[in-house]
């Protein structure tokens, strides 16, 4: 097993241990505190480490940037799973990390199951979401109706949401280091050098001690349930749904746009699922022109 200091990278970020919900979240911040905050939420394959080369350029135009590791992952607590942690209780995650930041609201960028998060904190706490950047991921209501309809597109999604479900022994024998390499493969277009050290500080991730408990439960986010009086709620938070150029997304994002206010769209170029890897310039260009754009139509 691996300490979590593997993923202690150094950088221009702080690292900072965020007491809130009676753990400690970790996350790799930078930027003025009194600037607009952007929390990074990773996916379920994945840390903090995936947003470190948008943390800069994001930071650079003004905003406070935070990139956190979920609880059960890299250097954030990991206490034993049990029924309580579902996604209720990542939203009380969450916007105890904006509050413990110093910031009574934020902009979410999630990827993945950060991104169902994402949405259902935008949803059920509004008043604690300017904004969100929904990547290659859409509120698990709107994925799993999408799966229903036309199953025969989501068929990673699928076996994903079925080897996940199982008991914790036998994902422990199913998911190993070669498994996160065939879902970089899966989600990128390219396996270039940026993509290769992010594999390999995944699998390092992964084999931080006490981290597959976490892992199972975060994959179950992606379809979880939501209690009856959310199915339908409404995000009030404008969003961008930057997504990968598949046509088994074009059903989410009709679904997405009911489910926003304000929905736009986009895509970029020579990417697939993990543009905040692959291009983390132009992803952070998206993303920072688009919150400009908002911005001023809304002064």
């Amino acid at each position: 097993m691996n300490s979590p200091s593997v993923v202690e990278l150094d950088g221009p970020w702080r690292h900072e241990m965020l007491h809130t919900r009676g753990i400690r979240l970790h996350a790799a911040t930078l930027g003025r505190a009194n600037d607009p905050l952007i929390v990074c939420i990773h996916g379920s394959i994945g840390g903090w480490f995936d947003y470190k080369d948008v943390l800069e350029p994001l930071a650079a135009a003004g905003h406070h940037v935070a990139a956190v590791d979920l609880r059960g992952y890299g250097m954030s607590d990991k206490p034993p799973v049990d029924a309580g942690q579902d996604m209720r209780t990542l939203i009380g995650d969450i916007t105890g990390l904006i509050q413990a930041l110093g910031h009574d609201s934020a902009t979410l960028i999630g990827n993945d199951t950060g991104a169902a998060l994402a949405w259902c904190v935008a949803c059920e706490r509004p008043e604690r979401v300017d904004a969100v950047v929904s990547v290659s991921g859409a509120h698990p209501v709107d994925l799993r109706r999408a799966i229903a309809a036309r199953p025969w597109d989501f068929g990673w999604l699928l076996l994903r949401t079925v080897v996940f479900r199982l008991p914790l022994p036998i994902v422990r024998v199913l998911v190993k280091n070669p498994r996160i390499g065939l879902d970089t493969k899966l989600n990128t277009l390219t396996q270039g050098p940026a993509e290769e050290a992010n594999q390999h500080l995944r699998e390092q991730a992964m084999a931080i001690d006490h981290s597959l408990r976490g892992t199972v439960w975060n994959h179950r986010l992606l379809t979880a349930p939501i209690p009856r009086a959310g199915l339908d709620a409404k995000a009030q938070a404008p969003v961008l749904f930057v997504h990968a150029s598949q046509r088994l997304w074009w059903p989410v994002i009709r679904r997405a746009r009911r489910r926003a206010e304000s929905l736009v769209t986009a895509y970029i170029p020579k990417t697939k699922n993990l543009p905040h890897i692959e291009n983390p310039e132009k992803f952070a260009r998206t993303v920072t022109l688009w919150l400009g754009r908002y911005r001023r139509n809304n002064n």
